[in-house]
Parts: C-alpha cells; sequence; structure tokens
C-alpha cells in the first residue's frame, strides 16, 4: 500500500524502463497528414434548370429534390406492381409548376435531359420520358438491391480507393455516433435523417468506379474487410436490420453494392472473395459459378483470421476495427488475439478436457482446420496467458478434447431501426 496515488505510480510505473517493442516507441516522425480527395468535375456534375434565368444546380441537389418533392408511389400495370414510380405526365407537371414553366414542351424537354443524364428513367428502360401514362423512376429507386445507387457515377474516380474508403468511413462515422446512446445503441431511423446522408448516399457511389481487379492481394484483402463492415452499417439505415434466419439468409445473400461495375452481396464479398469463392455455411455451392467475371476478383486462399474482423452488425460479431494494407498482418493478428481471450467467444476448461468456441469457427471450420478434432490444435495459435497454456497441455496430453460451441447471439445494437423485408429490395 502506499500513502498516495502519485507515490504509488511513480513506485509502480515511473521507475519501470520502458517498452522495448519498436512499434510501441514515441514516433519521431510527423503525423500522417490526410491528403484530400481530388476535385470534382463540377462542370460535367452541373444541370442547367429549366427557365428564363438559366440557373444551375448539381445532380446531387436535383435528385434529393425530386426525391423530396416528386409524387412517386407503387403503381400497377398488367398486375405488376412498379415500386416508387410516378407517370410522365406527372412529371411534366411537377416540373412546370416547381420550376414556373408555361410550356409542356420545355417540361418534356428538360425531362428527357434528366433522363439522358441518368437522373431518372422509364421503369423497363422501354421508353423515352413524355407527357403520357408510362411510368418512370429517379435514380435512387431504379435498383434497390444495390445499395449504392443513389445516382449513376460519372465523375472522377479517386486513384487510391483505401483513401476513398477512409473517407466514407468517417463520413459514417460522424453520422453513426449523433444517433448512438450513451451504452452504444444506435437509433438507425435517426441517422436517416441526418443531414449528412444524403452526401454519403452520393459519395458512396464513386465505388462504381473502383476497380477491385487492379488490386494486388493485400491491398483486397484490407479494402474488403473495411468495405464489408461499412456497408453493413450502410444497409442497417437505408433497409432496416433483419430480425429472423430467413430475412438474414435474405439481407446477406441480395444486398448488394456496385465496385466497379462487379455487383456483390455481402455473402459474395465473404465468399466469393475474401474466402476464395468457398461454399458459405449451408450453401450447396460458391458465390460465383464457373464463367462468372467476379471469379477475378476471389483472392488465392483464405486467410481465417478475416473472421475475426468482420462485423456483420450481431453481437456476437468482433468489433469493427480499422484495417491497413501496410500492417494488414498484425492488425489481424491482433484482432484474432483479442477475439479470442473473451469468453464470450473461447473457453478452455482443462478439468472437463473442453474446448468451447464462438459459433463462428463451426460455420467457417474448414477455414482453420480440416476437421472438428483439429480445432483446438488451429486455435491455440490464437491464445495467450493463461488460456493458451491450459489449451497446449490438454492438446499435449493426446486426450480427446471435446469441442463445444457457443450459441451466437444475433441481436443488434439498433436502439430504433426499420425492420428489414425482402419486399424493399423489389423494383
Amino acid at each position: 500500500l502506499y500513502p498516495t496515488a502519485l507515490e504509488r505510480y511513480q513506485k509502480e510505473v515511473e521507475s519501470q524502463s520502458g517498452p522495448t517493442d519498436p512499434r510501441l516507441a514515441i514516433p519521431t516522425t510527423p503525423p500522417v497528414v490526410e491528403k484530400p480527395p481530388p476535385p470534382r468535375n463540377e462542370s460535367e456534375d452541373m444541370i442547367k434548370l429549366p427557365g428564363a434565368d438559366g440557373q444551375t444546380v448539381t445532380v446531387f441537389e436535383i435528385i434529393k429534390t425530386l426525391i423530396k418533392k416528386m409524387p412517386c408511389k407503387d403503381r400497377s400495370y398488367h398486375l405488376k406492381t412498379y415500386k416508387s414510380s410516378f407517370k410522365g405526365s406527372e412529371g411534366v407537371k411537377f416540373f412546370m409548376m416547381h420550376y414556373g414553366l408555361s410550356d409542356v414542351k420545355e417540361a418534356v424537354s428538360f425531362g428527357q435531359m434528366l433522363q439522358k443524364r441518368k437522373i431518372l428513367d422509364h421503369v423497363t428502360m422501354d421508353h423515352d420520358f413524355d407527357n403520357n401514362d408510362n411510368f418512370f423512376r429517379i435514380q435512387p429507386y431504379m435498383k434497390p438491391k444495390v445499395l449504392n445507387s443513389f445516382r449513376v457515377w460519372v465523375d472522377r474516380v479517386e486513384s487510391d480507393a483505401m483513401a476513398l474508403l477512409n473517407r466514407l468511413n468517417k463520413l459514417m462515422g460522424s453520422i453513426v455516433s449523433k444517433a448512438t446512446d450513451g451504452n452504444g445503441y444506435v437509433d438507425y431511423l435517426a441517422a436517416a435523417e441526418d443531414e449528412k446522408y444524403f452526401t454519403f448516399e452520393e459519395n458512396v457511389c464513386e465505388l462504381q468506379g473502383v476497380s477491385m481487379a487492379s488490386m494486388d492481394d493485400k491491398t483486397k484483402l484490407a479494402f474488403g474487410i473495411n468495405l464489408y463492415n461499412l456497408m453493413i452499417k450502410y444497409a442497417f439505415i437505408k433497409l432496416g436490420t433483419p430480425d429472423s434466419d430467413l430475412a438474414r439468409d435474405s439481407f446477406f445473400s441480395n444486398v448488394s453494392i456496385n465496385i466497379g461495375g462487379d455487383v456483390l452481396s455481402f455473402k459474395g464479398l465473404e465468399n466469393g472473395i475474401l474466402r476464395g469463392n468457398k461454399r458459405p455455411p449451408y450453401a450447396l455451392s460458391a458465390p460465383f459459378s464457373k464463367g462468372d467475371p467476379r471469379l477475378k476478383l476471389a483472392l488465392p486462399k483464405v486467410d481465417p483470421r478475416i473472421h475475426f474482423a468482420l462485423n456483420c452488425g450481431a453481437k456476437s460479431c468482433p468489433p469493427v476495427k480499422k484495417f491497413t494494407v501496410d500492417a494488414i498482418e498484425e492488425e489481424l493478428r491482433i484482432v484474432a488475439l483479442a477475439f479470442c481471450e473473451q469468453s464470450d467467444n473461447v473457453i478452455v476448461d482443462d478439468d472437463k478436457c473442453e474446448l468451447h468456441l464462438s459459433t463462428i469457427l463451426n460455420w467457417y471450420q474448414s477455414d482453420f482446420a480440416e476437421s472438428k478434432s483439429a480445432l483446438p490444435k488451429a486455435v491455440v495459435n490464437y491464445l495467450r496467458g493463461d488460456s493458451k497454456e491450459k489449451l497446449q497441455k490438454m492438446i499435449e496430453s493426446k486426450k480427446d478434447i471435446k469441442v463445444k460451441y457457443i450459441k451466437y447471439d444475433w441481436g443488434t445494437n439498433a436502439l430504433k431501426s426499420k425492420t428489414y423485408s425482402s419486399n424493399f429490395l423489389q423494383a
């Protein structure tokens, strides 16, 4: 015992030598300054509004206006429902009223220009915009399965894909942070109303121009993990949280991201690319079949530690961390150790000669070991301290180690959210 906290600090902390690991040394170089994104091609992104004043606005601004004010609703034709659509005549009427036009032809011409700029289109892309009863949609409603389809990206594309993803993560982080309470629960409904959410919706469309095929394996690994974790948050805001096994299967199989023209579901990103096109749990086949152009994106082999890095939004998932290209090996080593030292994920019971593991290691057993009985030898590499020592002794004893799985908690951190439905993906 020490008389004061200061004396305890001086004796137990200050008097001790500093860490010898060079990674813990005080930095001697200046902090890295994040480079700004390349400038947008503003001249090509402007829309000239109809009317005498010749005012111009960005594509982003015109889409926001149409989302908020165009009279869109579900409409039926020949027993088929076209969601979030409007008639051409309604669009003409809206343009005339909103922009103070007196000439129908001018309103039709404006609508046709928006169609050429891919801001709106016919629901089946078969007709030009006109003053008639044909159904049209604005771009954000054209492909509800694809998260980043708020607009068709025709602007410049950031050459550093990791820098782009970092900026998107920061923007999403600020949105989610404002909607998070003191206990870490997120009001996803409030996040969808955040003033920055529309900005994220547009900015994330830049991923439409990013080529994963041109990435080396380390970049693809770090990019893929960060992308997956970011898009889960985005999907929870945009489409809601799934609350049943059936809904989760639909969510992970169908909700997609457009990366460089390759449309990837969460299962496609995880199992097709990061796991080297291996069959997902309970599936009959691999995500990408022979001849699928997305096969070129698959990593040559799976690093099992990705399962300690990917966060699907469930409480039993590992926490979200940022991964970098240069340090991906060390970062995966650290998250593996952190995950496996938690008693919610790994329990070594040497009295009963039992090893209790997260269900993740059951679902993806083939990534870790050839058989269930080989899992202890695989898992011991991710342990340290007392748990590692106990498991190592169990392995060396040659006794049969009984492997059991800890129940997976599919609960989320949602305080409030929409309940995901596959109907949300129907156009």
